[in-house]
């Protein structure tokens, strides 16, 4: 009779808990480099063994998300915590926080809301784009300069921090139990998105305020436009979306459509030629190509227009000699667009 062999485990190697023990470095110009061979992050770091190489490209992940908020706090970003829900005591009660930069609740000029799409931390746009480009091109700082340079304050939201567990609140939930706690409030990104505009976002005294938002932070973004309409409607004046997946159908009634129709455009993934408009009426506003096919990509593709849009909605430039004629063009195009809105509003009447 033969006894059958135990496998032999083999010993993986340790992950690092610090950048130095991960090899990198963050240099000068924004880039995570390995010190030895000037590369990006490589997620297959150990062939054919996806378990460890998720778990070490999380941690590496969880250290330059540090570094992101250690940055953001920092001079010249100036960042500092606002504790959400707004009653909890950081000491004691569950809760999660946003970023808002010293004068965003008191300025009485421009606010900039930043609102992240799924799976990033706080400050972050994307994770590929922070490994592949900058972590300032990958994180919210590059805009923050920007706006910065024009007087904007400026807001950014968490709404991926939802679920509690070692003292802190976290993107994903605690695995290996059967427990979830979740933050009062803040349970879901739409709840945060939510719960953020009318408890904090509204009682700001901006006159003038924009929103740049990606991926599900748009969904968030156009649930908060149904419940805080008097407020958006009086002080936001342009709505930049990225790759959203917001939908027309989700506004509740003609006159919010007419705002979004109006102010928002939604810069996605197509094979549009770049910068050409996109005809698609499901999101119930104008969208351009970025003529990217990762998604990721879209913003920094688009920065400088999406920032012209901004600038110009706000009032910080004016349309450039020129533009006036491709805006007639889109005048053309948009009422083609309002009659297919105004049939759907039509079959969608109850």
């Amino acid at each position: 009779m033969y006894r059958r062999r135990k496998p032999i485990q083999e010993e993986k190697p340790p992950i690092p808990d610090t950048l130095d023990g991960f090899g990198f470095i963050l240099k000068e110009n924004g880039e995570l480099r390995n010190k030895e061979t000037d590369e990006p992050y490589v997620f297959d770091y150990l062939p054919k063994d996806r378990p460890y190489n998720e778990n070490r490209y999380n941690k590496f992940m969880d250290l330059v998300g540090d570094e992101v908020e250690k940055l953001l706090q920092a001079e010249p970003y100036n960042y500092r915590k606002v504790i959400v829900p707004v009653n909890a005591n950081p000491e004691t009660d569950i809760h999660s926080y946003i970023y808002v930069t010293p004068n965003a609740m008191i300025t009485t000029d421009k606010l900039l809301i930043m609102i992240p799409g799924n799976n990033t931390r706080i400050g972050q746009w994307s994770k590929r784009v922070i490994n592949d480009e900058t972590i300032k091109s990958g994180s919210m700082m590059q805009i923050t300069e920007m706006v910065k340079e024009k007087g904007y304050e400026a807001i950014i939201l968490n709404p991926n921090a939802n679920f509690w567990y070692d003292g802190h609140a976290h993107e994903t939930p605690e695995i290996h139990t059967a427990k979830l706690t979740v933050v009062p409030e803040n349970e879901t990104p739409e709840k945060h998105c939510e719960y953020v505009f009318h408890h904090i976002i509204r009682n700001a005294k901006a006159s003038k305020v924009a929103i740049i938002a990606m991926g599900w932070g748009g969904y968030g973004f156009t649930l908060a436009l149904n419940n805080e309409f008097d407020f958006i409607k009086e002080h936001v004046k342009a709505v930049a979306m990225v790759n959203s997946v917001h939908t027309r159908d989700m506004i509740n009634d003609s006159g919010k459509r007419t705002f979004m129709f109006d102010n928002c455009v939604n810069w996605i993934v197509s094979q549009t030629k770049k910068g050409e408009a996109v005809n698609d009426i499901r999101f119930g506003c104008s969208c351009i190509s970025s003529e990217e096919e990762i998604a990721d990509f879209t913003l920094n593709a688009m920065l400088d227009d999406i920032m012209k849009f901004i600038y110009v909605k706000m009032g910080d430039i004016e349309l450039e000699e020129g533009d006036d004629e491709d805006d007639d063009e889109d005048k053309e195009l948009t009422q083609e667009q309002l009659k297919e809105l105004d049939e759907l509003d039509m079959l969608s009447v109850e």
